[in-house]
């Protein structure tokens, strides 16, 4: 009956029931406290037909179906017993060899639901045996890298995640952001090791899938860990890197622990403005010394966000991209290696689905709704402000203390840097536009329309088959 971030109620269906149960997010933690609770039911039970699960059937036996049948008088589908038997596999950890065995397969199930899929694969040779070992493998969809060069913001987030299987693999994983900040997985890469080597070779496709000129027109964030860094310099000279703050946060609490400059780190870090990170530096200066000295020399060109490029259109300084993607994908890094890349395969494709379904309850408007809530935002801090000077399109806005903002409408720029670097106008320059008495949907970057979100996924995305549906012939 209602599900809020404070309060969550619920009935049962039936009109006739009492039954009811209401709770209260405790204002001391993250738990909720009953507050209304009818625990009987007047309503009757309804018998329905009992379905056997894939997982029921495997939890009872992982025998073939004439036992179960003999035993429990239940009938499975051949199809419901090949997924109990994989499951069963799942749950005692024995099926990575068939992972492996099966990942000729997976691409040609991938090509074959579109031939542009870029599926590759890489063995070496056993200095034991005969037959080849796994190496690496490296997966990119034809839609998402389309959707990402054309469509979406040019920055990409690169991280890796480690992978607690017999083999202690890494999965190297490249995401970016649509137009309703929306993330939208690129490429997968699962190596042994995530070193220097392994950073090139997944770096190096990702640029040959976007068909980028040495990395052109491409911002990469990460964490700078394992050659990453190096990896861009050297193999994508044309490509932006960005440094995650979280990792000179974690270095710089490392180094000076006494230091009170945390929250103006933070400070610094986000700011749009120029003169406003120098100002921050100079009072970590004060607070320390040492700490203003080695953030100086940390390279801050690559986490201040005030330089970050304009064309990116973003305003991320950490990893937030990936880790909610690992959040979403993290009970796939348990599976096998052929099927977690095929449930990533599916899940993707649900994703492009569900998005291309969900743009047709607001087409009607000019931008996403994630930009009309930070526009909403931005509208309510900007009323604080006073136009106190226009020169044609150009307006001069103060806060009636000592801050003073410059904005260029024709240029779609404010002297805060804020409206550049999002593509989003600034609380300064939604205060502007309504004194000039224009639509603010009007000056936000076209990166953020709703006909450009329509285009990103428009042309939707194959479905992987099902495991039992495949044609196995490789």
């Amino acid at each position: 009956m209602e599900n809020r971030s404070h309060i969550v109620s619920c009935e049962c269906s039936d009109l006739s029931c009492d039954w009811q149960v209401t709770a209260i997010r405790d204002v001391r933690g993250k738990g909720f406290v009953i507050t209304e609770f009818s625990p009987k039911h007047n309503c009757p039970r309804l018998d329905h037909a009992f379905h056997p699960a894939s997982k029921w059937i495997s939890a009872i036996t992982i025998e073939v179906r004439n036992e179960i049948e003999s035993m429990y008088g239940i009938k499975c589908p051949e199809w419901k017993v090949f997924c109990a038997a994989n499951r069963a596999k799942q749950i005692l950890g024995l099926d990575y060899d068939d992972g492996y065995s099966m990942l000729h397969q997976f691409k040609e199930e991938m090509e074959r639901i579109d031939r542009d899929n870029i599926v590759l694969l890489e063995t070496e040779s056993h200095e034991s045996r005969e037959e080849e070992r796994f190496k690496r493998v490296f997966v990119c969809c034809a839609r998402t890298s389309y959707a990402f060069k054309v469509h979406c913001r040019g920055i990409l987030a690169v991280d890796g995640w480690e992978i607690n299987n017999p083999c202690n693999s890494v999965m190297l994983v490249a995401a970016g952001l649509d137009g309703n900040n929306g993330i939208l997985p690129v490429a997968f890469c699962e190596v042994q090791v995530e070193d220097l080597d392994s950073w090139v070779y997944f770096l190096k496709n990702i640029n040959s899938a976007l068909r980028l000129e040495n990395g052109k027109g491409l911002c990469i964030l990460g964490d700078g860990d394992n050659g990453v860094e190096y990896a861009v310099e050297e193999f994508l000279p044309k490509a932006v890197y960005r440094q995650c703050c979280h990792r000179i946060f974690n270095e710089m609490v490392r180094r000076f622990p006494t230091a009170p400059v945390q929250h103006l780190f933070w400070a610094a870090c986000r700011t749009t403005s120029a003169t406003r990170f120098y100002n921050y530096m100079e009072l970590i200066s004060l607070g320390s010394q040492q700490c203003h000295d080695w953030l100086k020399n940390s390279n801050w060109e690559r986490w201040a966000l005030f330089c970050m490029p304009h064309w990116v259109k973003c305003t991320c300084v950490t990893l937030t991209i990936t880790e909610k993607l690992h959040t979403s994908f993290d009970h796939y890094l348990e599976m096998s290696i052929t099927r977690r890349f095929a449930a990533i395969a599916r899940s993707t494709a649900e994703i492009f689905e569900r998005r291309r379904m969900a743009v047709w309850k607001w087409y009607r408007e000019k931008v996403t709704p994630t930009v009309q809530d930070i526009i909403h935002d931005r509208c309510s801090d900007g009323r604080r402000f006073i136009v106190r000077k226009q020169t044609g399109t150009i307006l001069e806005l103060t806060d009636g203390c000592s801050s003073c903002y410059e904005l260029n409408m024709d240029a779609m720029s404010c002297s805060c840097g804020l409206w550049q670097i999002s593509g989003i106008p600034c609380a300064h320059a939604c205060r502007g536009i309504k004194y000039m008495r224009r639509k603010i949907e009007d000056y936000v970057d076209s990166m953020m329309s709703v006909q450009n979100y329509m285009s990103t996924y428009a042309p939707g995305m194959m479905q992987l088959p099902q495991e039992y549906a495949w044609k196995w012939d490789a």
